[in-house]
């Protein structure tokens, strides 16, 4: 098994055995928490005032918080970065240091989990997650300095952090942050990928299903390291029985139709990489040209519907998935008749952002010799596309509501947005 397959099917295992993510809007993460919380905190602002530049200097702010009770309360500091581009945003992208003004002897570190990184905080030599102690009617103060790691992506933008207390005791009045430019300036935008399929034509026997999956990138700048990319296939949740062996084909840049490689015990496969320096102009398109056959109904004895998942990652660094999309295909144990003529190789030469979630056109038939290359060919050409469930990349909202959920699962806690204001 090759070290990625290996790897794909222990995120598998993994996200089987632990918590499920889901995705939450930018309103649950500001989501107010119940009044009478005694902690609130003050942001400064950053100072130079400079954009950040990539293993350049620093930007540093103050960062306060203030107790209204009686007695001691915990406080457990805590930001999260979030960038507005196209690449996963990892620890090594974060420089982070905390020095202390009014409080005790502090570490710091930076935290990794799914496409995000965050900055905590913590009492020196008490363990990464031991709470201050705020005192009673006092407060605790620090400098928080911000920089820019070497390797942060070239496709990426600004930077912006926000605050929270994994302790709970924070009370909130409005999604606020710390916002960075950084230099060189580009236009950044997410990625998206969506699949087309058409779920109403049935894969049978001696027929085979066509799939197209697309790959966007709407900003300026390439990514830094290949993509990889995997398909998944999982049955309806109401489905009865077992999910047909299927095979997966793709055609290469060559003309070649070969198998896509599966992970032993899955129904996952792994799709060739797509070259980073395939995104050379900003909203290039490229398309990936598929067929599904079943080779194994397991007993099905009438249509089942199926979900197809990809999901798309760096093959270096925060390798974890920052892209998905699903679409439906069906399959049905009825004898078809053989297959014929060629999958579509000239589309259109415009590309569409936004897919309808009807598609125009579903390639179908056996392609000639001559055909194959001109079907691989078509595979990096612009088209117009049409598709299902279509997902952005790490400036989406909904992630870094996931990433925050995720870090506080890990942690333990309860997620608690709170009061920011700027001074």
């Amino acid at each position: 098994m090759s070290v990625r397959l290996a790897a794909a099917a222990a995120i598998t295992v993994a996200a089987t055995a632990g918590a499920t993510l889901v995705p939450l809007t930018a309103a649950a993460y500001a989501t107010p928490v119940a009044s009478g919380k005694p902690l609130t905190i003050e942001l400064g602002a950053p100072a130079p005032g400079g954009p950040l530049t990539r293993g350049g200097a620093s930007e540093t702010f103050s960062f306060t918080v203030k107790n209204s009770a009686d007695k001691p309360v915990d406080f457990q500091p805590w930001l999260v970065g979030e960038t507005d581009g196209a690449s996963p945003f990892a620890a090594s992208h974060l420089v982070f240091d905390v020095q202390p003004v009014n409080a005790p002897a502090t570490d710091e570190f930076v935290g990794q989990q799914g496409i995000g990184a965050q900055g905590y905080f913590h009492p020196a030599q008490q363990g990464r997650h031991a709470p201050f102690s705020v005192p009673a009617k006092g407060e605790l103060s620090w400098k928080v300095s911000i920089g820019l790691g070497k390797n942060y992506p070239s496709n990426n933008g600004n930077l912006r952090l926000v605050a929270a207390d994994l302790a709970g005791n924070a009370q909130y009045e409005k999604d606020d942050g710390v916002a960075f430019e950084t230099s060189p300036k580009i236009n950044a935008a997410p990625a998206s990928m969506w699949l087309r399929t058409d779920e109403n034509e049935p894969i049978k026997p001696g027929l085979w299903g066509n799939v197209d999956l697309f790959h966007q990138l709407k900003g300026e700048g390439t990514f830094d390291t290949d993509l990889a990319t995997t398909l998944e296939i999982a049955p309806e949740p109401d489905a009865d029985g077992e999910v047909p062996e299927l095979v997966i084909e793709e055609w290469l840049g060559d003309g070649k139709l070969v198998r896509a490689p599966k992970v032993p015990g899955l129904d996952r496969w792994q799709l060739a990489d797509l070259p980073k320096s395939y995104f050379t102009e900003k909203g290039k398109l490229h398309r990936y040209i598929l067929r599904v056959r079943v080779i194994d109904f397991k007993g099905i004895q009438k249509p089942v519907k199926l979900t197809l998942r990809a999901t798309t990652s760096l093959t270096e660094g925060n390798t974890r998935p920052f892209l998905e999309a699903e679409a439906k295909i069906t399959v049905a144990p009825e004898r078809g008749t053989a297959p014929s003529g060629e999958p579509t190789t000239n589309p259109s030469p415009t590309a569409s952002a936004s897919p309808s979630p009807t598609p125009s056109a579903t390639p179908s038939g056996t392609p000639s010799a001559s055909a194959t290359t001109s079907a691989a060919a078509a595979a990096n050409d612009a088209v117009t596309t049409t598709g299902a469930l279509a997902s952005t990349g790490s400036s989406s909202s909904t992630r870094y509501a996931a990433i925050a959920a995720a870090v506080l699962i890990a942690a333990g806690g309860a997620l608690t947005a709170l009061r920011l204001r700027r001074r």
